[in-house]
Order: structure tokens, then C-alpha cells, then sequence
């Protein structure tokens, strides 16, 4: 990753899918769980994206196994292979929350000349008991937010993303890529008045990562705002991943380190900080992004 001098504009690579996973919770007692779902490799996906949805496939039906889901009696969970859709819909149903993965396994294996993947997931998760706060999220490769919605990006292609809450509270956008996470906003350059400046009103959108739009957020200025431009870093293709962060109080920040200008933390303190979060405020949620670009 290369970031400008003035920490305005960041070359960032991210990717593919939009899946909401998360819901708060306070109190419920953490219980041990894994499943197992094996499919076959399809010619219309890369290993990559492959293995993603069967890991993210096979934490729902661990969920779904132990807490059971909101779907009539009579009716199965359905996990298909029908793409991101699915997966949203059958993770909004399930009435577990995944707090923490301990061990994910894949085993590749031939049948009838066609590879297929098992993937077989333990983790820890938890009981639903309070309903999330409902929160759109679109990403954009424009800041015309009627006609360039997107989840697969180009090279060069900028990055904007609005956010739409129901309730009025606090706002974090952290991204994962590879071995590092990177807090992109609050923006780096805005280490003072943190929580002014993350407070969102309700039935409001906003747009992240568009300096013409810094007025909007209490406390920024046009000079504030760090505005993205997607590369594959020479890559053919990159998957990356967002975090959308919200509480309906103050977002205890985790411990970073700058890097190139901007704030990181390590995956594992990163998912440490989400469960602690998550165990010690009752409105913590979050929203995982999945993006790719390529060349």
C-alpha cells in the first residue's frame, strides 16, 4: 500500500460481496460450535471467492444448529450456492451471533471427476436477544450515488461509501487487507474530536471518502477527508474486506499504530477488540464488506 505525503488520498485494495453478519448482544452465554458443509467448485467462481462463501456458509449452519432460526416451523435453513443474496438473507434469519472463529479446515476431493471443497469451521457464538439497529450501506465507485453502486471494482477506480442509519449513533469504517487493518474513518489526519466527528443522525445518509461532502460530519473540513483510489497493486485480482462499525454511544477505539500516516491494528487485536466490544456494549454492531477489484 502507498499512501500520499498528506495522507489525502490512499491506494487501497479491496473486494467482492456485501454480507451483513453481526447483531448486538449483551450478557448471553457464549457456547462452543462448528458445522461442516462441503459443495463442489463451480466455473463461474475463483478459489478465492470459493472458499469464502463456504467458510461464511458453514458458520450460519453452525449458528443455525445450535440456536436455531426465525424461519416458520416445517421449513429448512436454506444454504445454497445461489451467490451473496442467499447468504445475507439466511444469516438475518439465524438467532446466533458469531463471536469468534477457533479453527476453520478445507479438504479438497474428487468425485466423479469434479473437485469439490469441505469446509469445516469451530467457533464460538452466542444467542440473539435484541433486535439490530437497521443500517443501509452502499459502496460506489462514483459520488454520484444514483448510478455507479457496485461491488466489483477496476483498477483506479475510486471508492465511496454511504451510510443510512435508523437510529442516530456512531460510525467506524475499518478495512482488512491481507495481514493488516486500516482504520479509514475517522479519517487519519482527525486524531481530535473523534466523537464529534463519528456522530450520524437518523434517516440521513452519508457519504465517506467524498471531501466535497466534509460538511456534513461535525468537525471536518475539506482537508480532513482521505479519499480512496483502488489498485490491484499488480495483481490480476484482489479481495479485501470492510468493516462498518456503529453504537449508539461513543465507539471505544481500539490500540493503533501508524503506518504510512494511517492507523492499522493486526487482524488478531482487531477481532479481539470486536468481541470485547461487542461483550461490553450492547449496541456494538458491525457489517462485513466483501470486495474485489480487478485489472
Amino acid at each position: 500500500m502507498k499512501l500520499s505525503p498528506f495522507n489525502i488520498k490512499a491506494i487501497l485494495s479491496l473486494s467482492l460481496l456485501i454480507i451483513l453478519f453481526s447483531n448486538p448482544i449483551f450478557g448471553q452465554k457464549i457456547k462452543k460450535v462448528k458445522a461442516k458443509i462441503t459443495e463442489p467448485l463451480t466455473d463461474n467462481i475463483t478459489v478465492a471467492e470459493f472458499k469464502q462463501n463456504l467458510l461464511l456458509k458453514a458458520q450460519i449452519q453452525a449458528l443455525a444448529d445450535e440456536f436455531g432460526t426465525n424461519i416458520a416451523s416445517g421449513s429448512d435453513l436454506k444454504i445454497d450456492n445461489s451467490g451473496t443474496d442467499m447468504i445475507t438473507l439466511n444469516s438475518s434469519l439465524v438467532k446466533g451471533e458469531w463471536v469468534k472463529t477457533v479453527q476453520v479446515n478445507y479438504t479438497w476431493f474428487l468425485q466423479e471427476q469434479t473437485p469439490y471443497l469441505s469446509c469445516e469451521v469451530e467457533g464460538k457464538g452466542r444467542a440473539i436477544t435484541t433486535q439490530k439497529v437497521p443500517i443501509e450501506v452502499e459502496l460506489l465507485s462514483c459520488n454520484q450515488q444514483s448510478n455507479c453502486e457496485t461491488k466489483q471494482f477496476k483498477e483506479n477506480q475510486s471508492l465511496y461509501t454511504t451510510v443510512n442509519s435508523a437510529q442516530e449513533g456512531y460510525i467506524n469504517i475499518y478495512m482488512r487487507e491481507e495481514d493488516q487493518v486500516y482504520r479509514l474513518f475517522p479519517y487519519s489526519s482527525t486524531s481530535n474530536n473523534e466523537e464529534l466527528i463519528t456522530k450520524i443522525q437518523s434517516d440521513k445518509k452519508y457519504l465517506f471518502f467524498d471531501s466535497k461532502k466534509a460538511s456534513e460530519f461535525n468537525g471536518l473540513t475539506s482537508r480532513d477527508v482521505d479519499e480512496l483510489r483502488l489498485s490491484t497493486m499488480g495483481k490480476d485480482r484482489l479481495f479485501n474486506r470492510l468493516y462498518i462499525i456503529y453504537s449508539k454511544t461513543p465507539i471505544q477505539k481500539p490500540v493503533l499504530t501508524t503506518q504510512n500516516g494511517i492507523k492499522t491494528i493486526s487482524p488478531e487485536k482487531f477481532q479481539e477488540w470486536i468481541t470485547e466490544s461487542k461483550t461490553a456494549n450492547t449496541t456494538f454492531q458491525d457489517q462485513i464488506i466483501y470486495f474485489s477489484i480487478e485489472q
